[in-house]
């Protein structure tokens, strides 16, 4: 019966990440444990991690035994109780110095500058042979380093970039420190305990069995291999989603604002129309705003379905503007476009300049035309306006015409040439003594409408 063998132990650092670490669930995870993992599926070895303080994992394989260092950088110190078994990753230690924007670093590895390491790394020994005059403040783990770097406490360390990165990147700060120079670029090798000849050349040929497809699964998935920075597996898909989720957010706020500037917009548009259209005095249409309803009114236009045109002109205006003020005619003139907007229902009046108004509207014929027209010269003639203790009265004088007076091809109808021929039967009206409605026959009504 052969004897059971014993259990690979794999160590290294609880917290150097992204090689080694244990999250809150307890379960190593990092780059080396799945190197290591890969290397007991492809041997058919159990194996077992310990993950200590990196000081508590050097002198943990001191002791010797059945165990293995997952990965370490070379150095003088750990050739007296390692062997190293065989380069597995590269790796580059930086110097990382306090991002201090528009100010210019004065030498960070200068005698007397304080630099933080890692107590019993790799780090800490290349500072103590090439740069003995800095000062180190060492800490047992990662964690405290970068916090320590974070928080202020220190202004310059040394880390490999991979370690660096992860940590700036998943604490939301990546540019609190920037690599101020690479110090060494070098491979992590795997080592066992001094010695031991036999575990030496069975972990080499197991290293040996795991297929270079897997390496570089594995470094692909830790290592963004040409930046040479190291991200958690979860990383991108997180910060993926958060790119999403504000794109979205961005674009929802986007549309949200457009709709909005665009209702105001469009409100803004029609007040602009409105005011275009609009005659400040009276508020009733000008001649644009009379133009743009005969333009929609004009298809509608047939032998049963008329359009009547009545042009009205106060009688001797400029005598109520002498005699009162303009202030007074004024007042006359929104009187009187008050009254046409209630008259009429079907239609538009509107004020053509100075004491002159237009109705235009659809009637079956004449007759009705003139109706309209008589109300108008009756009402105004019996309206008597007080301003202020006086009393005003006018008349008006009207040309009344319906468009097939002025044309049989309603196709070519013209408002200029309604209102051209509406003018002069106003004008005709007026010669022949005012208050009257002349039409484009020469008949001249000047009926009361109680008696039509």
């Amino acid at each position: 019966m052969s004897e059971k063998k014993d259990i690979l132990v794999v160590a290294h650092s609880s917290e150097w990440k992204p090689y080694s670490y244990i999250p809150g669930n307890g379960q190593p995870k990092g780059l080396l444990i799945d190197f290591w993992q890969a290397y007991a599926k492809y041997n058919h070895e159990s194996i077992q991690f310990m993950l200590l303080d990196w000081a508590d994992s050097l002198s943990y394989m001191k002791e010797g035994g059945n165990r293995v260092h997952a990965g370490l950088l070379k150095s003088p110190e750990r050739e007296a109780y390692l062997d190293y078994v065989a380069p597995i990753f590269n790796t580059n230690g930086s110097l990382y110095v306090q991002n201090q924007a528009g100010q210019v670093s004065k030498d960070p590895l200068a005698a007397d500058k304080v630099v933080g390491v890692v107590a019993g790394s790799y780090e800490s020994w290349f500072l103590a042979e090439h740069y003995p005059n800095v000062k180190q403040r060492r800490f047992r783990r990662n964690e405290t380093l970068f916090s320590a770097a974070l928080d202020g406490e220190i202004s310059a360390l040394v880390a490999d970039s991979q370690t660096a990165n992860f940590y700036f990147l998943t604490q939301g700060k990546p540019l609190a420190f920037v690599a101020d120079q690479v110090l060494y670029t070098r491979p992590i090798y795997a080592a066992v305990p001094k010695g031991n000849q036999a575990l030496l050349n069975e972990v080499r040929a197991g290293i040996d069995n795991i297929p270079a497809q897997e390496l570089l699964r594995i470094k692909q998935k830790w290592i963004n291999t040409e930046r040479v920075e190291a991200y958690p597996t979860w990383l991108i898909p997180s910060v993926a989603l958060a790119v999403l989720l504000g794109a979205v957010t961005y674009i929802f706020i986007l549309k949200r604002m457009v709709y909005k500037r665009t209702v105001a917009l469009r409100q803004a548009n029609s007040r602009l129309r409105e005011f275009a259209n609009t005659d400040p005095l009276t508020q009733l249409l000008n001649r644009r705003g009379l133009d743009a309803y005969f333009s929609r009114q004009k298809p509608k236009l047939s032998r049963q379905q008329e359009m009547g045109l009545i042009l009205i002109d106060l009688d001797h205006f400029k005598q109520v503007n002498d005699t009162y003020g303009h202030m007074q005619g004024d007042k006359v003139l929104v009187h009187l476009a008050s009254y046409l907007k209630r008259l009429v229902k079907k239609g538009a009046a509107a004020r053509l300049g100075g004491e002159e108004f237009c109705v235009l509207c659809p009637t079956p014929n004449l007759d009705a035309l003139i109706e309209i027209a008589n109300h108008i010269r009756c009402d105004v003639a019996d309206s008597v306006f007080e301003f202020d203790g006086a009393e005003i009265r006018v008349t008006v004088s009207i040309g009344a015409i319906i468009a097939s007076d002025v044309t049989d091809d309603m196709d070519a109808l013209e408002l200029d040439a309604l209102i051209h021929a509406a003018d002069v039967l106003m004008y005709r009206a007026k010669h022949r003594g005012r208050n009257q409605v002349m039409l484009a026959s020469s008949q001249s009504v000047k009926t009361p409408i109680s008696a039509m």
